[in-house]
C-alpha cells in the first residue's frame, strides 16, 4: 500500500493523500481530487514530480482543455476530426530523472521539461522564495516525516500495519497532527522576516485553516460540525469510512480514454516511450 501525496510547497501541507497500489488509476484519483479542491479555472504555476509514467498523463488530464483539430490529407481534403488535450499556457511541469545502478544506489539525477516554456519555468524558478531549481525534495521530506512520526510506514520494521483499515486510520492522524499541530522552522522564520513574528507556524496557519498551533490534546477534541465518530460495534463489523475501499472509479468516470492521451502527446511533440506513458485505458 502506497501513500499518494499532493503537497503545496509555500505552506509545506499535504492537500491530498490517498491509499492504494502504485497503479496509474490512484494517480489519476489524487489528480481528481486535487482539482475538486482547488478554486475553480486555478491552474498551478509550477508542477514537479519524479518519472513515473502516470503523472504527466494526470497533470494534462486535470488541467488540459479539449481542443478540436481537424486534419488535412496529402490531396488537401479533410478528414474526421479529432479532439487532443493542451495544457494551459501558464502551466509548467517538470519532472526529476533518479537514475540508480543496479544495487539501488543513486548515481545520477536529471531534470526534464514536459509542459511551458524554459522562459516560464525560469521564471516560475526566480519567483520562488522556497526553490530556485527543479526537484523533488518536499514531498520527500514530507515522506521522512511522516516515517519518523509514524512507525506503521518504518523501513525494515516490524511495526508494519496488519489491516489497511488500521493503516489508513493511522495515516491520517499523523496527518492531521502534523497539519495543525507541528510547527515547520522555514515557515516561521519567513514570518519573522516579514512581519517580525516570531511564533509557531503551522501548515494549517499558512493556509488559514487555523489561527494558532494546536496541541495534540486539542486536536485529538477537535470535532467538525455534524461528526459521529463511529461505536466499537461498526468498528468491529468493519463499518468506518476507513474499512470503505477507495473509490477511484467514482472520480475517473470523465478520465480522457488512452487513445486521446496519445494523440495529445503526439501533437505536443513529446515522446510517449521517452515519458513512459502508462498503460491505464481510462474507464
Amino acid at each position: 500500500m502506497w501513500d499518494i501525496d499532493i503537497v503545496d510547497v509555500r505552506s509545506r501541507g499535504t492537500i491530498v493523500r490517498r491509499h492504494g497500489s502504485r497503479a496509474a488509476e490512484s494517480i489519476h484519483a489524487a489528480f481528481a481530487e486535487l482539482a475538486e479542491r482547488l478554486a475553480a479555472g486555478h491552474v498551478p504555476g509550477l508542477v514537479t514530480t519524479d518519472e513515473y509514467a502516470a503523472y504527466p498523463e494526470a497533470v494534462l488530464a486535470t488541467f488540459g482543455a479539449l481542443t478540436p483539430v481537424e486534419k488535412r490529407g496529402r490531396d488537401g481534403r479533410g478528414r474526421k476530426p479529432f479532439a487532443v488535450l493542451e495544457p494551459p499556457p501558464h502551466l509548467v511541469y517538470a519532472q526529476v530523472d533518479k537514475q540508480r545502478d543496479a544495487g539501488g544506489t543513486l548515481v545520477k539525477v536529471e531534470t526534464r521539461r514536459v509542459f511551458g516554456t524554459p522562459e516560464l519555468l525560469a521564471e516560475r524558478l526566480a519567483a520562488s522564495p522556497d526553490s530556485g531549481r527543479v526537484n523533488t525534495a518536499f514531498i520527500e521530506r514530507q515522506n521522512g516525516v511522516d516515517r519518523g512520526r509514524n512507525p506503521r510506514k518504518a523501513r525494515r520494521a516490524g511495526t508494519w500495519s496488519k489491516r489497511p483499515s488500521a493503516h489508513r486510520a493511522v495515516s491520517w492522524l499523523t496527518l492531521g497532527v502534523n497539519f495543525f499541530c507541528w510547527p515547520i522552522s522555514t515557515l516561521v522564520e519567513r514570518e519573522r522576516k516579514k512581519s517580525g513574528d516570531g511564533r509557531p507556524r503551522t501548515s494549517a496557519m499558512e493556509l488559514g485553516r487555523a489561527r494558532a498551533a494546536l496541541s495534540v490534546d486539542a486536536f485529538l477534541r477537535l470535532r467538525p460540525i455534524g461528526f459521529r465518530g463511529p461505536t466499537l460495534a461498526e468498528i468491529r463489523r468493519g463499518q468506518t469510512e476507513f474499512h470503505k475501499p477507495e473509490r477511484s472509479p467514482e472520480r475517473l468516470k470523465d478520465w480522457p480514454a488512452k487513445q486521446v492521451m496519445r494523440k495529445s502527446f503526439k501533437r505536443l511533440g513529446i515522446s510517449a516511450r521517452g515519458l513512459g506513458l502508462s498503460t491505464y485505458s481510462g474507464p
